[in-house]
């Protein structure tokens, strides 16, 4: 299917929204296509026609409002399977949701953020969980080169790609509790591991379970197109998630004086972002799950790029996205939930077809769009850091290590740019080899 063109309207200048608060004031006319709406009918994104950067966005937005569609009554993403459901007798992890093998979700227990294995904990003080989902490519990628058993990927072709189409996603969620305001917000019913203290730490236990209401607050995208192996990297939020810091704020600024879902008002620039998970401050009271202190949460950049930036493709990367942002909000039913969710950014390769294995990616030279691109609820506490601070951070194609020097490495392979293929090696040698 090919991507369907967007429409052009070069006499629109974007200027600041109330919804997208400072969106550039550059000429941008980047736009939603028709045949997005009504929702309830979105297509699958194409996978052809990436030859500009507003067309990078509009796949990013039309492949969100595709895996958001009612489907059977549920959004479509949700029919997806997990990982985890991908090995039998897999053994819990602590890192991913199981999932039944009818692909309903069975109980949330990844709780701890890439690379900093930071505790998000919201202003009621019960922490953030996460979910991963992956597609039919996927799952019939890795099933069809039996890439679930480790020996055969230690032999893979280290230049494999996954086919174009291939999506892998991650969402996370909110437990609502009494008081909370969820009316503009995607909810359902579902359960998590509770949390406990051992050893020092706050884990887990895969044997006690809690069923809540859960609150959708942010959602990771990432999809291979024609010739862009290495993904599109889209991410979106919640309206309410966080406010924007300011550009050259000090550690005394004021972010906002107003209250956000992850924010309390009149909280300083220093105090936001600060992941207590690495201190010793942070407490677990079992009996009620109340974690604390709270997390302050800012979204550093509000596009993925630094404000300050004069580099005109910068500046038309942040116009095309605010300007995406609005134009779609104009198209969705005022009833529509999904209207109160936004593209923060995405990020992918300057050039075409530029993924090969060893690549460490640390550094932003063939990497465009939104290169400094965080959610502020998934990678709450990496905004800032040059070494973790965009999605090829960590997503590389560098050989991998575990934990557990019993297991063997995996080697630099193309297709280790996806997390949940890592996942899937390592979990497998814990049910065979290292049984």
């Amino acid at each position: 299917m090919n991507r369907v063109s967007s429409l052009s309207n070069p006499g629109i200048i974007i200027l600041s929204l109330a919804l997208w608060c400072g969106a550039p004031a550059a000429l941008a006319d980047c736009q939603s296509d028709p045949s997005w709406f009504p929702h309830s009918q979105t297509p699958e994104p194409g996978t052809t026609g990436f030859n500009n950067n507003c067309a990078f966005h509009q796949w990013s937005w039309q492949a969100f409002l595709w895996l958001t569609k009612e489907v059977n009554g549920k959004p479509l993403f949700l029919s997806f399977s997990s990982p985890n459901s991908l090995i039998d007798d897999v053994p819990y992890r602590g890192m991913m949701p199981r999932m039944q093998k009818s692909n309903t979700p069975e109980s949330f227990n990844e709780f701890l953020q890439a690379g900093t294995d930071g505790i998000m904990v919201d202003q009621q003080g019960r922490a953030i969980y996460y979910s991963q989902h992956i597609d039919s490519n996927f799952v019939k990628f890795i099933l069809s080169n039996k890439l679930t058993d480790p020996a055969v990927v230690r032999q893979f072709n280290p230049t494999t790609n996954f086919p174009d189409g291939t999506m892998e996603l991650k969402v996370s969620w909110k437990i609502v509790q009494p008081g909370d305001d969820v009316s503009d917000m995607f909810t359902m019913d579902g359960e998590i591991n509770k949390l406990v203290n051992k050893d020092g730490k706050i884990v887990v236990d895969p044997n006690q379970r809690d069923k809540v209401k859960l609150a959708l607050v942010g959602f990771h995208i990432a999809g291979v197109v024609e010739n862009h192996p290495e993904m599109i990297w889209a991410t979106f939020e919640h309206k309410r998630n966080a406010p924007v810091v300011p550009a050259n704020a000090t550690p005394t600024t004021v972010v906002s004086d107003k209250d956000w879902t992850f924010y309390k008002a009149n909280t300083q620039y220093k105090d936001c972002n600060v992941n207590y998970a690495n201190t010793n401050k942070l407490t677990l009271d079992e009996a009620t799950q109340i974690l604390r202190p709270s997390t302050q949460a800012c979204r550093q950049f509000e596009f993925g790029n630094d404000p300050n930036s004069t580099d005109p493709n910068v500046q038309q990367n942040d116009a095309n996205i605010a300007s995406l942002n609005a134009d779609v909000l104009k198209h969705l039913d005022e009833n529509d939930v999904w209207r109160n969710y936004f593209e923060v950014g995405a990020i992918w390769f300057a050039a075409n077809n530029g993924l090969k294995p060893n690549m460490s990616l640390a550094t932003d030279e063939i990497l465009t769009g939104s290169v400094k691109l965080s959610n502020a609820t998934i990678e709450t506490y990496t905004q800032t850091q040059s070494t973790m601070n965009n999605c090829f951070r960590c997503h590389n194609t560098m050989q991998a290590f575990p934990g557990n020097p019993d297991l063997a490495p995996l080697p630099a392979l193309n297709i280790n740019i996806s997390h949940a293929f890592q996942n899937i090696y390592f979990w497998s040698q814990d049910t065979t080899d290292a049984q």
